[in-house]
């Protein structure tokens, strides 16, 4: 492998206030102008992209990943956040004197809120039943570093398992229409939110990150370079948008999404033709969108439910105004009561080489 940049991109920050951005607006209504599973699944490229890069880093340094290191980073990086957001939770409930589910609280907490959602949807909330994906990403984060390990000394192989891994998924949601039925809320919540179904997602970003900094004679860095295979990539994820069938959106559509955006998102980091992408994704206000992403994530919902009182009422102007007013409070709180501490805190656990910030 060689060495790679480990510099802090801005522009992957702007890409996950847009991705953010997205999952915001269809959740407060607009689900069937803003397509926020994209959004989700932007999130998951990235989140390959950049743990693939952390771990390269670190193996390429220490020929070995220090994995209490690791998932100590992990930890201090994603649980006080959740925490925060579950007190927040808690205090909802009280004021409105809701149902508590002790099940879907130890599902939040111990990262199986998909699978809880999955098997009892009418116990899972609103407020809950978006730690989907952060479940996803957990269970990744779990099995990932132990393969990486194994397989890192071995690059090409490597690359070639990680190819023959994306076709479980696929796999399994075409076996699960075949199982539950091609069309409603089930077979919806098989194929979008459970680990087994959607690990691609994150997978594509790894692959990507592999592929980038092996530079096996250019050949990727080729490929991305090539603006017509970009304008393809666009194309297919806009055309994923579009086309209704129902068996393709619950199988392929994943497929499909993580190959464009396995040619997008490297494409705008790394080449200068798309410098102005680069630039306006750099931009202070997407940039800063993003540093707040995960609090946004964690607290958007609660500020949604604890309003929805002003849309049923007809002030629907007013339900978006003070849901984005109240959205940014509490996640500006937590990004600086929480998020912020922490992260100084787990710089004492970071290896002694600088690391694209995860």
């Amino acid at each position: 492998m060689s060495k790679s940049l480990s510099a802090y991109i801005p522009s992957i920050d702007g890409l996950r206030g847009i991705s953010i951005l997205m999952v915001f607006i269809a959740h407060i209504g607009f689900e069937r102008i803003v397509p926020g599973g994209l959004g989700v699944t932007i999130f998951f490229f990235i989140s390959g992209y950049l743990i693939t890069t952390l771990l390269i880093d670190e193996f390429i340094t220490h020929r070995d990943i220090d994995f209490k290191l690791f998932f100590t980073r992990r930890l201090l990086r994603l649980y006080p956040p959740l925490l925060f957001m579950l007190v927040l939770y808690g205090v909802y409930l009280i004021i409105t004197r809701s149902n508590f589910y002790t099940a879907e609280l130890w599902a939040s907490l111990f990262y199986y809120e998909n699978y809880h959602f999955f098997n009892q949807p009418l116990q899972s909330s609103p407020i809950c039943k978006i730690l989907w994906s952060l479940a996803v990403e957990e269970h990744f984060y779990l099995l990932f570093p132990p393969l990486f390990l194994i397989l890192a000394k071995t690059p090409k192989f490597f690359v070639s398992a990680l190819v023959m891994l994306l076709f479980i998924p696929l796999a399994l949601r075409i076996s699960g229409t075949m199982l539950y039925g091609n069309s409603g809320d089930v077979i919806e919540r098989y194929t979008y939110c459970l680990t087994h179904t959607r690990f691609d997602s994150i997978m594509y970003g790894c692959l990507a990150s592999l592929l980038l900094h092996l530079n096996i004679s250019g050949s990727f860095a080729k490929v991305l370079a090539d603006k017509r295979i970009f304008i393809i990539a666009l194309v297919a994820i806009i055309g994923c948008l579009f086309y209704r069938n129902e068996f393709f959106r619950n199988t392929l559509r994943y497929s499909i999404q993580g190959l464009a955006l396995f040619i997008i998102v490297p494409a705008i980091i790394n080449v200068k033709t798309y410098q102005p992408l680069k630039s306006f994704l750099s931009s202070a206000v997407l940039v800063w969108i993003g540093r707040l992403s995960y609090a946004i994530y964690l607290t958007h919902m609660i500020a949604i439910s604890a309003l929805s009182f002003l849309r049923e009422g007809g002030h629907t102007i007013v339900f978006y105004i003070a849901v984005t007013i109240l959205t940014a409070i509490l996640a500006v709180s937590c990004h600086y009561l929480i998020e912020k501490p922490f992260a100084r805190l787990r710089k004492r656990f970071k290896p002694s080489y600088r690391l694209v910030v995860a």
